[in-house]
């Protein structure tokens, strides 16, 4: 049975001085396969442990013969600490035996290339000129993926001067720039100064691409001609043309379609880089400003008295400064509407906000940034297309490109409106992160009062609001992606029709050439709504994250003069905390409470606030006379009721403030703040570490300070870095801050010492562990000026003198040390008493002084020193047994040690596929959407589409070679009703896999959720809140809103490919010789590719769980990071877990781009294929049927490198589902809350039996309760 970790325990039963550290877990046996590696003896170089060890499994150590080695692990090291570990035999590793497919293949070694011992940058750092054009680059990633899994020190680093650092440097200079010159989308303009030499690289390659694009069509009009003017000599009706014509033709349209080829893919290359770069210097610059964000801000308010400034671009008094500040005005007038007492939108930056930002917001940037360049290249494209249209149709090509003039404004305006379904859904989405991130970082509460039931409800309302919105928008989306697919069919049909009205002549030549330069236009038309819709979203994130970088930072107005005689001098100060306006909407999204109600439910709520406030007076009056002590313990355990939402928007209601403060400490002075619960002691230390606003006065620091708050922030590292916490490590200074602090007995427990890893925030230790880590962490950062906030709360008494004696007055007798405190048993050995009250120093005076002078304060010691002898009384009485069974258990332990192996990290490795995503994700995937009858139907429809599209295009080919000699009528018409046909299908098949498909996202997320929240608390404790954070926001973004996106064009694309060829080889069967070797070159290639492209992609996915679970834990930990002045080193470690996430992510471009360059280079083969046999069979194949051919061949030369990519980009976003799945089906759960049937009448009464109950905290701990 496993329970949560009762306050103050470390060890049951341990026997020793002080309490002991429990024993971390052995890492678990993981539910999915972990890759082995052999570079598990490169002990120093691995990378985020917590995150990635695929490297290091025990089966794999145990193979090679090698001592099993058990590591500690953290995500804010770069290093494993390894203990010694029990030597197994030495066993010979038996050699598999090759397949026949290994045998025969040439790529395939008998000997697998080593795994590097450390990661190298990557090699397009110093490729050469063809090597950068053909992304040849590479090739040995690609081949050593082949040969074996690749490790994580196969995947190269990020080149240099692509490091966050240098880009982080460089856009903030340029946003500065931007936004002091005036700029509206100031940080929008930044990114374009920061990388605009790589984004116009890109955008002249798209131009070159969209050029040769469609000139290719045009130019097969004359390899028509040709063929028609062959097959007319074939009849004796004319002279033939010389066959080189022909031939020159297909040399030149096959090379043009390289051109094309290689400009497409550097387009693709550049943009996409640039959009990695960018989410990377913007996931930096986030955080910066998070460790600055002020108070103010996280409250959602503003400065009321910031002075508006006139932006340099404008002169003061002209009609454009007033026409600024006017917008300015109005939208903040806006934005503070029914938000009382707050400057600013009220909506404020809380964590959950912030990591949404890093995690969504910057991902829209990166996508929208890949195809960006389609914005303005597509229009040129459509313009020179209508030229070579006019020279083929003459004013016939005017018709049908009136009617795409006429669609393109309905498609702008509907592309418009998904701007604002975005923002809506953005907003339920950040309720949803929200939601979800304050549950599992409170999960132990959940658990504790049962709550699991009521917030999954909660949740369940959000993501049911939520998906529906998704799902109406992606519809729309369909919608308007199914008229841009199908407005070329329906514009060629006008000028086509119009042609065969007005020209007696209907040649084939300038008919299929311009169906070719109509199919053309599908991939801008195609893709520009999809590229518009990206840009809008990522600009709507670009606002959000811009307004996030121009929110109120936290200034330190205090000053620091280390020549000052005090360590703090204070004068006539005021501080104050922040606070968060009520919400106008609760989370179902119910809607606000009609104005007489709220007035009616304020006045109810002053009146009994007015009756708490006497009530509470009255009571503290009657504890004064009986003399209770200002500030027990037992007080602070005291329940508080939560203020109500009507409460909290009473303007009358102002945040707790510390005021009239006018106290000097000395340098080596130890002062004692005392006080009631309420009081301003927290607050008071607060206010000097720089958490709460000074409002008015002066304070001045004469030396640097450390932080002990109250609740610790411990971090997902090892013991010994909690302590450091970034400071060089000094041998003596550390051992004698261990000593002091009572944990050289815990450490000497632990199989790791102080190299054992402690779980996220602390939660696999008690009370009483955090607050000795934190006293041990702010004495050895060696301050001049200690704070410390209650320090001895959680601890036993015996220990919190030892801490007293030899910490507090030993190792930090010379420094000034400011003790908050309930503990009023140590008052007589401090220098100074500030007793507070109601926020403000009531009494200011030595020990001694108050006991002689002040009757309360006397009172309240002898009421304290009679509780404490009782308690020294009664530990005096257990001490002998406790000794004597104690030191039984140390024997006990003592064996165990020696003869168990050591325990391992505590953070478990993220479970990692090795091998494609399984069938069983896709069945589950299709079960989720219903049943399993939808695929079938789903791939009739796509049947049916697709025949209709190759119907429409052999019935023109029928007209223009006026096959049955039937009527122009009956060719227009039934040219016509294909077309309407095709789409209609066409939107039908989109729009049935998106509702099915955000079906499924919605069933699988709801199981994942279900399950991860009865998950046992051994789940929380080794398994970082980032990696589940990642999960239930990336992740299900990427299967809400991609996924169904990248199967329905995998489908489409895939289902035409298999059409045309069908085609070709009905008139041309001797392609079925050229198509079967490249049909095989091209699946081998797919299968070279995809055998790295996964890897690489789901180690990206492993490190971009280390950048959630590093920014998720230090986003958390501002306060005291800030207090010690770290910013600048976690910041750093921040950009080393992004330039290590980037070194994975642009791999991902450049596999995809080498393979796109080779699949081209087999379809271009395929354009010259087809050519030469319409050269070839001129004479006895209709010219209808080899213009058909053609604009076919040409349509789906692009499509074959897409369709592969598609393909592998649908299991990549299959990833996400499958990691989803994984939560859904295979974590463990708790047992039953109730198991049979209960008694109608039951509970009879109130009783707990515990009947021969034994507990351990997880499977492989000792127990700690017998």
């Amino acid at each position: 049975m496993t329970t949560p970790a009762p306050e103050g325990n470390w060890a049951a039963n341990s026997g020793t001085t002080y309490p002991q550290l429990h024993e971390p877990e052995p890492v678990a046996e993981r539910p999915l396969e972990i890759a082995s590696s052999e570079s598990s003896t490169n002990q120093e170089k691995i990378v985020d442990k917590e995150a990635i060890d695929e490297s290091s499994s025990s089966h794999s150590d145990h193979e090679k013969g090698r001592p099993t080695v058990e590591r500690s692990q953290s995500a804010w090291t770069s290093q494993s600490e390894a203990t010694s570990g029990v030597e197994p035999e030495a066993q010979e590793e038996v050699p598999r035996k090759r397949t026949w497919g290994e045998i025969l293949n040439p790529l395939k070694s008998k000997h697998k290339p080593p795994v590097p011992d450390d990661r190298i940058p990557s090699r397009e750092w110093k490729a050469g000129f063809f090597s950068m054009l053909t992304f040849q680059w590479m090739a040995p990633l690609m081949s050593t993926g082949y040969q074996r899994t690749l490790e994580l020190n196969d995947v190269w680093t990020v080149n240099p001067d692509r490091s966050v650092d240098i880009l982080q440097e460089r856009l903030l200079h340029n946003f500065n720039k931007r936004r002091d010159d005036g700029s509206t989308n100031a940080l929008m303009m930044a990114l374009y100064d920061t990388f605009k030499k790589e984004f116009w690289i890109g955008g002249c390659c798209q131009l070159t691409a969209a050029c040769a694009q469609v000139l290719s069509p045009f130019t097969m009009k004359y390899l028509i001609r040709f063929a028609g003017e062959s097959y007319a000599a074939s009849q004796g009706l004319a002279p033939s043309p010389p066959i080189g014509r022909g031939i020159g033709l297909v040399f030149g349209i096959t090379g043009m379609q390289i051109v094309q080829s290689l400009c497409t893919n550097h387009f693709i290359y550049r943009g996409m880089t640039v959009g990695g770069q960018s989410r990377g210097s913007l996931i930096a610059v986030i955080f910066e400003k998070a460790m600055r964000l002020s108070g103010r801000a996280k409250a959602g308010g503003k400065d009321p008295n910031a002075k508006l400034e006139t932006p340099a671009g404008l002169q003061k008094g002209s009609k454009e400064e007033k026409k600024f500040f006017k917008k300015k005005l109005g939208k903040d007038a806006k934005e503070s509407t029914g938000k009382k007492n707050v400057a600013g939108g009220g909506e404020g930056w809380g964590n959950g906000r912030v990591i949404n930002l890093m995690s969504m917001d910057t991902y829209r940037v990166d996508q929208a940034s890949g195809m960006f360049h389609m914005v303005w290249t597509s229009p040129i494209q459509v313009v020179l297309t209508l030229a070579l249209l006019l020279i083929n149709l003459t004013y016939s090509a005017l018709a049908g490109f009136a009617f795409i003039c006429i669609c393109m404004p309905a498609l702008a305006r509907a592309i418009k409106s998904l701007m604002a379904r975005r923002k809506v859904i953005n907003k339920i989405t950040d309720q949803r992160v929200n939601l979800t991130q304050e549950i599992l970082s409170s999960v132990k509460f959940v658990k504790y009062f049962g709550w699991e039931t009521s917030f999954l409800d909660r949740l369940a309302d959000i993501r049911t609001r939520e998906i529906n919105k998704i799902s109406f928008l992606l519809s729309i989306r369909n919608g308007i992606m199914a008229i841009s697919m199908t407005m070329p069919i329906f514009a060629s049909m006008l000028a086509f029709i119009t042609f065969s009205q007005t020209h007696a002549n209907f040649n084939p030549a300038p008919i299929f050439s311009s169906l070719a330069l109509f199919n053309a236009l599908r991939i801008p038309l195609n893709l520009l709504p999809m590229v518009i819709g990206q840009v809008v979203d990522a600009k709507a994130s670009l606002g959000r994250i811009q307004e996030f970088l121009e929110a109120e930072e936290v200034s330190d107005e205090a000053t620091w003069d280390l020549e000052n005689k005090s360590a703090i001098s204070i004068r006539n100060a005021d501080f104050t905390w922040e606070r968060t306006p009520g919400a106008s909407t609760t989370d179902k999204g119910e809607a606000p409470k009609g104005m007489k109600q709220l007035k009616q439910e304020k006045k109810q709520e002053k009146k009994q606030a007015k009756k708490d406030a006497k009530e509470d007076k009255r009571k503290s009056k009657i504890a004064e006379k009986d003399g209770s002590v200002p500030g027990t313990p037992q007080d602070s355990t005291r329940p508080q009721t939560p203020a109500s939402p009507i409460a909290a928007d009473d303007e009358d209601q102002k945040p707790f403030q510390v005021r009239n403060i006018d106290l000097d400490f000395g340098r080596n002075e130890l002062v004692a703040v005392i006080g009631s619960v309420g009081s301003g002691k927290s607050s008071f230390l607060g206010a000097l570490a720089g958490d709460m606003r000074r409002t008015k006065g002066q304070v001045t620091f004469g030396a640097n300070r450390a932080f002990c708050p109250q609740y610790a922030w411990i971090q997902n590292a090892s013991v010994k870095q909690n302590i450091i916490f970034g400071k060089d490590y000094d041998d003596k200074w550390y051992n004698d801050v261990v000593d002091a602090c009572a944990l050289r007995p815990d450490l000497e427990m632990l199989p790791s010492g102080d190299a054992t890893e402690i779980g996220e925030r602390g939660i696999t230790v008690s009370g009483g562990q955090k607050q000795r880590l934190n006293i041990a962490r702010a004495i050895y950062f060696n301050a001049d000026i200690v704070l410390m906030d209650d320090p001895l709360s959680a601890v036993d008494a015996h220990v919190g003198k030892h801490i007293m004696d030899q910490a507090i007055c030993g190792l930090l007798k010379d420094k000034c040390r400011i003790l908050a405190t309930h503990q009023l048993h140590v008052l007589h050995r401090v220098d100074r008493i500030v007793w507070m009250k109601d926020g403000e120093v009531y009494k200011v005076a030595p020990f001694k002084e108050l006991m002689d002078n002040d009757e309360q304060f006397a009172d309240l010691m002898k009421t304290n020193s009679s509780s404490e002898e009782k308690k020294e009384e009664k530990n005096e009485d257990g001490e002998g047994e406790d000794d004597e069974q104690g030191r039984e258990e140390d024997k006990k332990i003592s064996k165990k040690k020696k003869g168990k192996k050591p325990a391992g990290a505590l953070m478990q490795a993220e479970e990692r596929q090795v091998a494609s995503v399984g069938w069983d994700v896709y069945l589950q995937y299709i079960k989720a959407s219903g049943t399993m009858l939808n695929a079938p139907l789903v791939l009739l429809v796509l049947i049916l589409s697709q025949g209709a599209n190759i119907m429409t295009s052999l019935w023109l080919s029928f007209w223009t070679s006026g096959k049955w000699g039937l009527s122009d009528g009956i060719y227009i018409g039934g040219y016509a009703a294909l077309g309407v046909l095709q789409a209609a299908l066409l939107f039908t098949f989109s729009v049935t896999l998106t509702v099915l498909g955000t079906r499924s996202s919605k069933v699988m997320l709801h199981r994942a959720i279900q399950r991860v929240l009865p998950a046992p608390m051994s789940f929380f404790d080794t398994t970082p809140l980032g990696r589940i954070t990642n999960r239930f926001s990336k992740d299900v973004d990427t299967m809400d809103n991609q996924l169904t996106d990248s199967m329905r064009m995998f489908f489409m694309t895939m289902a035409m490919i298999l059409s045309v060829f069908i085609l070709i080889i009905a008139y041309y069967y001797y392609f079925v010789i050229a198509l079967v070797p490249l049909a095989v070159m091209f699946l081998f290639s797919a299968s070279y590719y995809r055998a790295s492209a996964r890897e690489i992609k789901r180690h990206e996915a492993v490190l971009r769980s280390v950048v959630f679970s590093r920014f998720g834990e230090a986003v958390t930990g501002t306060a005291t990071i800030r207090a010690y002045g770290l910013e600048k080193q976690f910041a750093k470690k921040i950009n080393e877990a992004v330039d290590d996430m980037d070194g994975a992510y642009f791999l991902t471009f450049g596999n995809q781009r080498w393979l796109s360059v080779r699949l081209d280079l087999v379809g271009n083969l395929l354009v010259f294929t087809v050519g030469i046999l319409v050269v070839t069979g001129r004479s006895t194949i209709n010219p209808s049927t080899g213009g058909l051919v053609l604009s076919y061949i040409l349509t789906i030369v692009q499509m074959i490198q897409f369709t592969v990519r598609q393909l592998a980009e649908v299991e990549n976003n299959m990833n996400s589902t499958e990691r989803i799945h994984y939560y859904g089906t295979e974590l463990e759960e708790e047992a039953e809350l109730h198991k049979g049937q209960t008694r109608p009448n039951w509970p009879e009464k109130g009783e707990i039996v515990f009947d021969n109950v034994q507990m351990r905290y997880r499977p492989g701990l000792p127990l700690v309760l017998k």
